[in-house]
């Protein structure tokens, strides 16, 4: 069916709220006939992190559950095919059909998701808000949420967890990436509507001018002869560690439509934390490592990182229920934290096909 523009600009709004790695957005829209087709834009997200697009995957299933948890409200629901019409990038052609009006308990809650980087109160989650998390896993076939909330496992994972920062300015790659997504003035955040505001950093004002001169590579380089990657990985530890749980989500299968399906499952987790009252934060970048190992033999990484991601992983493997045939979606710590900045979102733009 054709649906009118303002309803369908209405649902896609509440589609692009959904997360992406440094909010680069890598999702594109094209109008066909009555049907909609979500495409990644490879241009949006070039970071070492994102093999085989599977970052770009990630974002448009969260993308995609968030329309689909939009749309009953107006009175539609979607029909999703994944990888359906052989279109390059091409993610998922959805087409709406008419469905009685309905409001889903998650819909209030995707204005207000955000990633809350501050460090979280020493605070247990209450033990009806892990079932609520756990049962909110089961709502898609193949999926898994475990939850770590004390003992050592839980320092192991911290640990595991932390090995990203020291890569992060170690790897020319994934420095200049980050960097060349930082907005570092409200006006260039209202401007580009896109990457991350300094100020959803968790940063203090000092510590936001100093980040700000590690810009330059030969700075960080020269840093680093001091020992600084190797100290700055205790502050990821000390987050992750002091939250009151850490979480893996992670689906059946190894192939593009595991990685939609998991970004489905990862919004649902996570808007269900939110009407919970819990911060949230993905600490991702261990299992994109973790991807570009095994899924690119570990292209660009130096042979002492590839050791490292490895040891990684095995600490992650010892705590949680890893195995072969399974995809890691995401690692994510969860407490209560202050209140964040909310990053923007870029002006919404639907292409028009034949």
């Amino acid at each position: 069916m054709q649906i009118p523009k303002n309803d369908l600009e209405r649902i896609v709004r509440y589609g692009v709220k959904a997360p992406s790695g440094d909010n680069c957005q890598p999702w594109r829209f094209v109008l066909r006939g009555g049907e909609l087709c979500v495409l990644f834009d490879p241009a949006r997200d070039t970071s070492l992190y994102n093999v085989r697009d599977t970052a770009s995957l990630i974002a448009c299933g969260a993308l995609i559950e968030n329309m689909s948890l939009a749309a009953p409200s107006i009175g539609y629901r979607l029909k999703v095919d994944l990888f359906s019409k052989g279109i390059d990038n091409a993610v998922a052609t959805i087409r709406f059909e008419n469905a009685p009006k309905a409001d889903d308990p998650l819909l209030p809650f995707i204005e207000k998701r955000c990633t809350n980087r501050w460090p979280y109160r020493k605070a247990p989650m209450p033990p009806e808000a892990v079932s609520k998390l756990k049962d909110a896993a089961k709502a898609l076939r193949g999926a898994d949420l475990s939850l770590i909330e004390s003992g050592p496992g839980k320092k192991a994972v911290a640990k595991a967890a932390s090995v990203n920062d020291r890569l992060l300015f170690e790897n020319r790659r994934m420095h200049d990436f980050l960097f060349s997504q930082m907005r570092w003035t409200v006006e260039e955040v209202v401007r580009t509507g896109d990457g991350l505001d300094v100020r959803t950093l968790g940063l203090n004002a000092v510590q936001s001018r100093l980040f700000r001169l590690l810009t330059p590579w030969k700075a960080v380089q020269a840093l680093n002869v001091l020992g600084f990657s190797r100290v700055l990985p205790m502050q990821s530890y000390m987050l992750c560690k002091g939250s009151s749980a850490l979480g893996l989500v992670q689906m059946d299968g190894t192939g593009p439509e595991s990685f939609v399906n998991g970004g489905r499952l990862l919004q649902r987790v996570w808007l269900t934390a939110a009407s919970l009252g819990l911060s949230f934060q993905p600490m991702t970048g261990i299992t994109f490592l973790l991807h570009r190992l095994h899924l690119a033999g570990g292209e660009d990484l130096s042979p002492t990182h590839r050791a490292l991601v490895r040891a990684a992983e095995t600490s992650l493997k010892d705590v949680f229920p890893i195995r072969e045939g399974r995809s890691m979606i995401m690692l994510f710590r969860a407490g209560y934290g202050p209140k964040p900045v909310m990053s923007l979102r870029r002006p919404l733009e639907i292409e028009v096909g034949d």
